[in-house]
């Protein structure tokens, strides 16, 4: 190996010769193969035909003592004048105890992976805009892969062109935080899918300020491709009999009915229609009216309409002039029932005196209900709340 490096270093320029003859000049055995390597050379020169005339031989024979006595001394030259350029015994070295004055505010231990975003807040540039933005970082930690799904996103490249399209499409400064945080996979979606999402809903005449709203209620929304919205959208239409602005109103209202799970859809149409018995003009009015009945749990959605219609003897047109008495607990409609009939204030009729609106009797806190509805004291109140 020594050979060939001096071999290479003959042709070679200055620097990369005097790199090669100091490794080579490190050891004892090198010296010998060198050595050895100018021995091999001086043989090859004595060795030529008679061929050449004595002057010829003269000449070389004298050119090969000039060439060893010359390259030898330029390497060890060369060598010692290179030698302070490859030391290193001029470097010093600090004392364990010397104050340091170098700024070491970056220099900290490899991040390991964590399932909290607080190891990379003074670190990533992502964070801190999305702390700054106000999304709640916290709501990520419990979802699978979400914390190195958002640590991984650059913030010009992957957010920032997502922010500015939401701001184009009317959402609020102030409410991109909660937007973020209800849908983080908005990044995972391709700008120009987006915009065609909302290209779709400008084609079906949807203004600015109802696509605003439609984003702000449902941030879900641009998730769902245009053909699975036109589905829903078509699902609404033909089994609720509606027209083009009805679709729309229903869409501003309840954006989160459309895309809502179908089968649950499916299960409260069929609980409204067959067991409370609406027919198809009131099943109508409530969609528009109330989207959120369709959300809301089978069974407790069945239990509060038997009670209202069975116990407080309210008709079905009545319960669809007011149908935020479906989504009332069961228990807290029953409990305030039975104390305006202890009190004899149970008159839901609006045709006569004393009447009680069913909106103000399920609205409010207790003691709202007890100075407005009731004209009573909270104490008297929690008193018949111990015996029921």
């Amino acid at each position: 190996m020594f050979q060939r490096c001096y071999s290479l270093a003959l042709p070679a320029r200055p620097v990369a010769m005097n790199v090669i003859t100091r490794f080579i000049s490190k050891s004892n055995g090198s010296r010998r193969c060198l050595s050895r390597e100018l021995e091999k050379s001086d043989e090859k020169i004595s060795s030529k035909p008679d061929v050449l005339s004595e002057s010829a031989i003269t000449e070389n024979e004298n050119y090969a003592l000039e060439r060893y006595n010359s390259k030898p001394n330029s390497i060890n030259t060369a060598t010692f004048a290179h030698e302070s350029c490859l030391d290193d015994h001029e470097v010093t070295l600090p004392h364990p105890l010397d104050t340091c004055t170098e700024d070491l505010s970056d220099v900290g231990p490899y991040l390991t992976p964590t399932f909290t975003f607080a190891k990379y807040a003074n670190k990533s540039r992502t964070i801190q805009e999305l702390v700054k933005l106000g999304v709640a970082l916290y709501k990520f930690e419990s979802k699978e892969g979400m914390v190195q799904y958002i640590l991984n996103l650059d913030f010009e490249r992957d957010v920032k062109p997502y922010i500015r399209f939401l701001h184009d499409c009317g959402v609020p400064a102030d409410y991109l935080g909660h937007f973020i945080t209800k849908n983080p996979n908005i990044f995972k979606e391709d700008l120009d899918d987006l915009h065609t999402r909302i290209r779709y809903l400008r084609a079906h005449s949807f203004d600015v300020s109802m696509i605003k709203t439609i984003l702000c209620k449902n941030p879900n929304w641009l998730l769902y491709s245009t053909k699975d919205i036109d589905g829903r959208l078509g699902y609404f239409q033909t089994n609720f009999k509606l027209n083009g602005s009805e679709v729309r109103l229903l869409t501003v209202k309840g954006p989160k009915v459309v895309t809502y799970k179908m089968v649950h859809l499916l299960e409260n149409t069929f609980s409204i229609k067959e067991e409370m018995e609406f027919d198809q003009m009131q099943i109508k009015k409530l969609l528009l009216k109330l989207p959120k009945i369709w959300v809301k749990n089978r069974d407790r959605l069945l239990s509060t309409f038997e009670y209202a219609h069975n116990e407080m003897q309210l008709q079905r047109d009545f319960i669809v002039q007011m149908p935020n008495i479906l989504l009332c607990r069961k228990t807290r409609l029953q409990q305030r029932h039975l104390f305006l009939m202890e009190l004899k204030k149970a008159q839901y009729d609006p045709s006569k005196p004393m009447y009680v609106s069913p909106k103000a009797l399920i609205g409010g806190t207790d003691a709202d209900f007890c100075r407005d509805v009731a004209m009573t004291s909270i104490e008297i109140y929690n008193a018949f709340l111990k015996t029921f």
